[in-house]
């Protein structure tokens, strides 16, 4: 190869164009990394087998992509408070101490609610909550969320919602309806009751809208949403707060296009609040529970070595996949039809759609 000389002005000016495109690349890189965000839906007292039973396309859909858990067993107190205590906190009752729906005794100066850990990390990070009931509006600003919004009406909770994501725009926003719970308090926590199915569906038609306004802003394409979704409680008849299936047994949701399509269904594992249903340790952490809706958005939004140090109760599913199984999980039998593959262990079930399909309900 022949060799060549270049005067010093020209070499410089190549290493300075070198090194402009290296900046321009690294800068375009760091344009179209996805900015990631949390959006929690919270549906107040929704019982599993009503939400089954009623139509409903838009969380089907999220199911769709994502892990779902029909059996979500609720392992604290049945009431408003400690449920969505656990489940913004990460921890179970005793560690929190909510015991009732004024939050009375609460030890959130050790346990806050999850966007705490995300503002001590990043104070840049921001977080809204849009709620319908009053008595969770009104500490929720206290012990971790920037804001805190209310409204009379779940139509005008979601409204709210959007009023947010326009105005303020957060990395975390969790739109609670509780139109579904004063529904079973009012004529009949029962998937047999019309009334409370419709205010089911209603929820749903909430959520399309707001998720097509999510998706239509001009910022959508360049976020990575992940959307969780539970409830805090069951009922049977018009009330809750007792240890009945039809009161603990709920429901748990992940979704977004990097989960895998999976439901889980387990055995019930007992309760840790309830003398009369002493706790199985074995199966307590091998589920999607509400403690484990914290710890999952937690996840998404902070390093690893912070998430070791938080020491919650919950786990987060954002790294779980049929590829490997935990090994305290035991022995697996693994079973195929046209439709899916399903993988059983003793006292737990996952199915993984293949493909993934609709649903269609009755």
């Amino acid at each position: 190869m022949e060799s060549f000389y270049l005067p010093m002005a020209s070499r410089l000016r190549l290493a300075f164009l070198g090194f402009l495109v290296l900046w321009l690349c690294s800068f375009a890189g760091a344009q179209t990394t996805p900015k990631r965000k949390i959006l929690l839906l919270g549906i107040d007292g929704c019982r599993v087998d009503a939400l089954l039973k009623a139509n409903t396309p838009t969380l089907d859909s999220l199911r769709q992509h994502g892990i779902f858990c029909s059996t979500s067993w609720h392992l604290g107190k049945t009431k408003s408070g400690p449920g969505w205590s656990s489940m913004l906190t990460g921890v179970w009752d005793n560690k929190h101490l909510v015991h009732d729906n004024r939050f009375s005794g609460h030890q959130f100066k050790n346990y806050p609610f999850f966007p705490a850990y995300l503002k001590a990390t990043n104070e840049n990070l921001t977080s809204a909550i849009v709620v319908g009931w009053k008595a969770l509006y009104r500490i929720a600003p206290k012990h971790g969320w920037d804001k805190s919004y209310t409204a009379t009406t779940d139509e005008q909770c979601m409204h709210k919602a959007i009023e947010v994501m326009k105005n303020t725009n957060p990395d975390v926003l969790m739109l609670h309806f509780d139109q579904v719970d004063f529904t079973g308090h009012t004529s009949g926590f029962d998937p047999e009751n019309e009334k409370y199915i419709r205010a089911i569906e209603n929820v749903d038609d909430l959520i399309s809208t707001f998720l097509a306004y999510l998706k239509s802003r001009p910022a959508y394409p360049n976020e990575d949403w992940l959307i969780l979704s539970s409830t805090d409680h069951g009922g049977i008849g018009l009330t809750h707060s007792g240890s009945s299936v039809e009161e603990r047994k709920i429901w748990w949701l992940a979704s977004s296009p990097a989960l895998p399509s999976l439901e889980i269904s387990l055995a019930d594992p007992g309760s840790l609040f309830y003398p009369e249903l002493p706790i199985n340790p074995s199966q307590q952490h091998r589920y999607p529970s509400i403690v484990d809706i914290a710890a999952t958005a937690l996840d998404h939004l902070l390093p690893s070595s912070v998430m070791d140090s938080l020491h919650l109760d919950g786990r987060s599913w954002l790294h779980f996949s049929t590829a490997a199984f935990p090994l305290d999980w035991g022995t697996m039998s693994q079973t195929s039809d046209k439709n899916s593959t399903i993988y059983t262990f003793d006292q737990i079930q996952i199915t993984e759609p293949l493909p993934p399909h609709t649903h269609e309900k009755h």
